[in-house]
């Protein structure tokens, strides 16, 4: 196994089972594809690092270095869920995962062309776009656009700032009860109860 998981259980409840909320930590690598026009894609995006949450808890799936293995990992911890709720502008989760994504204006190729997650294409993906109410709530520790940059110094802050989103997508979409909204919105507030919630008190 080339990758790390790491597991929160969320107190209370929130709709899983047959549904799980995705976040993806990403960074740019080379590769050798072209357009059917013949433009060439010379990088394209690769998850290493994935939040779900289903069932009740929270998994955090990270690389160790063979991407086939952590994209499997990912699969095992969606589970017996059939759709898949993520939040972005354009289908970047759902493209990258199926082993399609270009770049935004281009739209998503024919066919893979890196390796996609097992049975990307069997889900259904249901993409949101805003987090209403819970909007400012969330106390920021990284910018999205510095991830790949961070992983290298702090990757610890990286996994937790993972772990908070995913905590945002279950309070926005999840309809969690008292317990587990309460829970979560300690997560997006207290950076130190969020590292201690994915690490444990003594940390990494």
């Amino acid at each position: 196994m080339t990758y790390v998981s790491y597991q929160v259980e969320v107190p209370g409840r929130f709709l899983g089972g047959s549904t799980a909320y995705l976040d993806l930590e990403t960074r740019k690598v080379p590769c050798e594809w072209a357009f059917p026009n013949g433009t060439p894609l010379k990088r394209r995006w690769m998850a290493f690092i994935a939040g779900v949450a289903t069932k009740g808890k929270i998994t955090i799936v990270e690389s160790a270095g063979d991407e086939h293995s952590f994209l499997s990992g990912t699969r095992m911890a969606i589970g017996e869920a059939d759709t898949v709720i993520y939040r972005a502008t354009n289908v970047f989760d759902e493209g990258i995962l199926k082993g399609r994504y270009t770049y935004n204006r281009r739209g998503l190729a024919d066919e893979p062309f890196y390796p996609a997650m097992p049975d990307a294409e069997e889900l259904t993906w249901d993409r949101r776009r805003d987090l209403g109410a819970l909007e400012g709530v969330r106390e920021r520790e990284l910018d999205s656009r510095y991830v790949s940059v961070t992983y290298e110094r702090n990757p610890g802050l990286v996994l937790v700032h993972n772990l908070r989103d995913v905590v945002e997508l279950v309070l926005a979409y999840g309809e969690p009860d008292e317990e587990a909204s309460s829970w979560g919105r300690k997560v997006l507030t207290d950076l130190d109860f969020a590292d201690a919630e994915l690490f444990g008190p003594d940390g990494v």
